[in-house]
């Protein structure tokens, strides 16, 4: 099957596959999820926002009335700020000491989670003559960052009593928001670090998403939305992300033909096969091929073959009229990231923050 031309290029990137971002149901999600929670919102935007991109989200989300955003680095809380958020941004996660100074001239929140980054940064206050803005992280359970429950009185009166801080918050993090017997055991643990501290005016939190959909009393002065925000794992959210490429080449082949490295797929019959320029460099898993199908043309249709490096196989043998240069989704309402997740038996999460950024975001509106 020859090609003599191609039709006019429709988007502003320079590749024929991409990912599309509906902001319009970013909006209608965080409604949603303002109307079930009814208390203060921190929009977690770790790694690019989850594959979404925080630079383009963050403001939006601003301006829905997100009141403090969560960031994993340093560098994350910068691309923020530059992007033109001017609420509270919180490093959740282990901030180097020698990037105190640039959180601070950024106004970037600073986690502590050991005794000793008070002393580093009483001493860095110090060579500032100014407070820096703190959040302090208790362990309950996850055993992974943050100061022991059973210390914590002791390292909070520490930092009230020292006049280099500014602490906004205090937060611990569920292990299994979905073990509500475990996660009613660290929020008593929480809860008693906290004890003889309840006249204090500051944020405490602990709900991730899960948490804060089904469990009110966790929901505290503050909650913690990542992948709801996104859409995904909550059927009555909308998922904002599909992953769409286009046609690139089609052929015939016979039946008892392969396709793709290690000739994993035979035709049964004689097939047609649509090559789409989105690979496993992309992040679409390699242990996804031969599992997996697409939306074309109101149709489904397999993918084929080994996943290569930058492309894939389709089977169209029966869509009509296929034309180099159509487009076929491989993530939408119908093939869901959370259908890839059962395939591999992993989390949404990791599959979209897999999703690489040579794949261009374009972003749309219903």
């Amino acid at each position: 099957m020859t090609v003599t031309h191609r039709t006019q290029f429709q988007t502003s990137t320079q590749r024929d596959s991409w990912i599309e971002i509906n902001l319009s149901a970013l909006e209608r999600n965080y409604k949603k999820l303002n109307d079930i929670v009814k208390t203060n919102i921190m929009a977690v935007v770790k790694a690019d926002a989850y594959g979404h991109g925080a630079s383009t989200l963050g403001p939006i989300l601003q301006s829905l009335g997100v009141k403090s955003f969560g960031v994993a680095t340093v560098d994350e809380g910068i691309v923020l700020r530059n992007s033109g958020v001017k609420v509270p941004i919180v490093i959740l996660g282990a901030t180097p000491f020698w990037a105190y100074e640039i959180c601070y001239k950024n106004n970037l929140t600073i986690t502590i989670y050991s005794e000793e980054q008070i002393s580093q940064l009483e001493a860095l206050s110090k060579q500032l003559n100014s407070k820096i803005s703190v959040q302090l992280k208790i362990d309950t359970g996850m055993n992974r960052l943050g100061v022991d429950y059973k210390n914590a009185e002791k390292i909070l009166q520490e930092i009230l009593q020292s006049r280099c801080f500014n602490l906004e918050g205090i937060f611990t993090h569920l292990a299994d928001a979905r073990n509500y017997k475990f996660s009613i055991i660290q929020k008593e643990r929480f809860d008693k670090s906290l004890e003889n501290f309840k006249d204090l005016n500051i944020s405490k939190h602990i709900a991730n998403s899960y948490a804060a959909i089904n469990h009110s009393d966790f929901r505290y002065d503050l909650v913690r939305l990542g992948v709801a925000i996104y859409g995904q794992e909550f059927n009555f959210l909308e998922p904002l992300l599909s992953v769409k490429g286009r046609i690139t080449e089609i052929h015939k082949i016979e039946a008892g033909e392969s396709v793709s490295y290690d000739r994993t797929w035979m035709a049964d019959k004689n097939s047609v096969i649509a090559t789409v320029p989105i690979g496993y460099a992309d992040g679409v898993d390699r242990k996804l091929s031969n599992k997996i199908a697409a939306s074309y043309n109101n149709h489904q249709t397999k993918q084929v073959g080994i996943i290569t490096m930058d492309q894939m196989m389709f089977d169209i043998s029966e869509i009509p009229n296929p034309r180099v240069n159509d487009v076929i989704s491989l993530i939408d309402k119908k093939n869901t990231i959370d259908l890839w997740a059962k395939i591999l038996n992993t989390i949404t999460y990791e599959l979209v923050c897999r999703l690489k950024l040579r794949l261009p975001r374009v972003y749309t509106r219903d």
